[in-house]
Formats: structure tokens, C-alpha cells, sequence
């Protein structure tokens, strides 16, 4: 799906003029802290990541981040958070 605003290659600035850079995450978004998982469940024995949710602050996601990696049903093995697309903090399940 290619729309004019929300990732379009033909974006604009606004000025006019077509840059080479579309942000993929909005304004207001970029506050946020992603929480990501890491899926290891796949039938392809291939493991993956997938994004759960997202803090407010960093303590948020990091409290969100360590609930997903010690609940007693199903724990993830692994959890990151991110920043603006930098990682910021890592949480492993207990061995």
C-alpha cells in the first residue's frame, strides 16, 4: 500500500520539493518506547521479532519489557526496547 503522506516514495517537503527520507514513525510517536518480543513459537523453527507495545517512558517499557520476559505462562525469551530506533535496554528470560 503506497498513500501519499504515510510512506509514498513521491513524498514532498514542504516546500515542494521531493526528498529522499519519509519518517516511519510519526511525530508524536517518536516519544514513545517500542517494546519488541522475540518469537521463537514459529512452525519454520525460524525465530522472529514482533512489536507488543509501546511505553510511555523508559521505566514503562522497561517494567512492560520484564513482565513479558518472567510471566509464568508462555515467557518470551528474550525483550528489547527502543528509542527513536535505538536499542536502550534488553531482557531476558531467567535461566
Amino acid at each position: 500500500m503506497d498513500q501519499r503522506g504515510t510512506g509514498s516514495r513521491d513524498a514532498q517537503a514542504a516546500d515542494g520539493r521531493p526528498h529522499g527520507h519519509v519518517r516511519c514513525t510519526p511525530p508524536a510517536a517518536a516519544e514513545l518506547f517500542e517494546i519488541a518480543v522475540l518469537d521463537t513459537t514459529g512452525g519454520d523453527g525460524q525465530a522472529c521479532w514482533h512489536t507488543i507495545g509501546w511505553g510511555v517512558d523508559r521505566g514503562d517499557a522497561d517494567s512492560i519489557a520484564q513482565a513479558y520476559v518472567t510471566r509464568p505462562m508462555s515467557p518470551y525469551d528474550e525483550a528489547r526496547v527502543r528509542h527513536n530506533g535505538h536499542l536502550v535496554g534488553v531482557h531476558r528470560r531467567p535461566q
